[in-house]
């Protein structure tokens, strides 16, 4: 791993800050053993519909857990969808938090995605696969989708998409104008115009990085007005069902071609709502 992300400690500072503290009950189809490496095991939460048309490998936000976004996971699962989400070691709620660092949680989380693909590989071969994520989430599905080759090789074949709720911003030391130039699928990131972690992100435009420097084609961003950070981790956000919908729509437009589908992401900007497309 390149140690100059890790130079500043921006980073575990900006990255604490997006912890989620509370959650809402909610009920996976299932919770399996993810055997990581052979020195670490986690649990995964799958949401698995009758027929599986695609997959989305999702990672939470720093600090939240899979069940937190049962809402928006359920959604698509109900679309066709299998979502796999491993617990990773930043949770509030894995038993043995305290020993990992923040730079070893940035390789676990990678490490815990990997295992995730392969699992979903052996279990759906042949089936599409996105990635998706919230906040630190969005961060680790883009390399999935690409992102960060000038720090390591970190692309998953398998991703073919990437669903993005807000991004960790302009992370100095870490995220830096050619982080996101290397990303090679589609993407929607879905922030809100008061998407904010005091102290740390006082802009949130910067949200909005990577859709503005990963390569032209296909990328796509939705800023909803009054849409803060927590915009799928509770229903109670202004902008929660738009952004679960718009989710769900561009993984059926992407990954199982879905015109009607399609039709959502092409919508107009209206007092509600902002759209950026390159």
């Amino acid at each position: 791993m390149n140690k100059r992300f890790f130079l500043r400690g921006a980073f575990a500072l900006v990255l604490s800050s997006l912890a989620m503290a509370q959650g809402v009950l909610a009920a996976p189809t299932a919770t399996v053993p993810l055997q990581v490496s052979p020195e670490r095991a986690t649990t995964m939460a799958v949401w698995e519909p009758a027929q599986v048309r695609g997959v989305v490998l999702f990672s939470s936000g720093h600090g939240s857990w899979p069940e937190r976004y049962d809402g928006v996971l359920t959604a698509w699962r109900d679309a066709g969808f299998a979502v796999v989400a491993p617990l990773h070691v930043d949770s509030v709620k894995y038993p043995e938090r305290e020993k990992f660092s923040m730079q070893q949680g940035f390789g676990e989380r990678l490490a815990d995605m990997k295992a995730a693909s392969g699992y979903v590989a052996a279990r759906w071969p042949g089936v599409p696969v996105a990635a998706g994520g919230h906040s630190y989430g969005t961060l680790i599905s883009l390399a999935l989708g690409g992102a960060m080759a000038d720090m390591a090789p970190l692309r998953d074949p398998s991703v073919i998409a990437v669903i993005g709720y807000s991004s960790p911003g302009r992370i100095p030391g870490l995220v830096t104008p050619t982080t996101y130039a290397s990303v090679a699928v589609p993407v929607l990131i879905v922030t809100g115009d008061q998407d904010l972690v005091p102290g740390f992100v006082s802009d949130a435009k910067d949200h909005l990085y990577p859709v503005e420097t990963a390569p032209a084609g296909g990328k796509v961003a939705l800023v909803l007005t009054g849409g803060g950070h927590n915009l799928i981790g509770s229903d109670t956000d202004v902008s929660y069902a738009r952004a679960r919908d718009v989710g769900t729509a561009f993984l059926q437009a992407e990954v199982l071609g879905n015109a009607n589908a399609a039709k959502v992401l092409a919508a107009d900007d209206s007092e509600a709502e902002r759209w950026i497309r390159r």
